[in-house]
């Protein structure tokens, strides 16, 4: 999925999505990432939702943006309850969705100028 947005302002957007990758500044990744508007995180360890442990937000617990998008592959899936407790009591404004809304989600909130996080999953 092509994404038409340009790069506002110089920061870091998603230009395309696929089976298996993902692209920044038109930079194609093969793995999960970790992206911000003015840095990216490459080969972020997770594969899967399974995969997730509160350590993998850490991150975003210093950095504080106003909302963390966390893309969890070719369909939404939503972590353990447990998880999902820890990232509320932090409190850590989480969305969850597929990683192809993801990518258009943030790329939305960076044009608008927003404090955006997001952890995107590559499957």
């Amino acid at each position: 999925m092509k994404f038409t947005l340009e790069s506002p302002q110089g920061n870091n957007v998603f230009s395309n999505y696929g089976d298996g990758f993902l692209t920044i500044n038109d930079n194609r990744h093969h793995s999960s990432v970790l992206i911000f508007p003015d840095r990216i995180v490459p080969d972020w360890p997770v594969q899967n939702v399974a995969d997730l442990q509160i350590g993998h937000f850490d991150i975003f617990r210093e950095r504080k943006p106003d909302v963390v998008i966390l893309g969890t592959g070719a369909r939404q899936q939503f972590p353990e309850t447990s998880l999902r407790r820890e990232l509320l009591s932090i409190p850590l404004p989480i969305e969850i969705m597929d990683s192809a809304a993801a990518c258009r989600t943030y790329n939305l909130l960076v044009s608008e100028g927003r404090d955006v996080g997001a952890a995107v999953m590559v499957i």
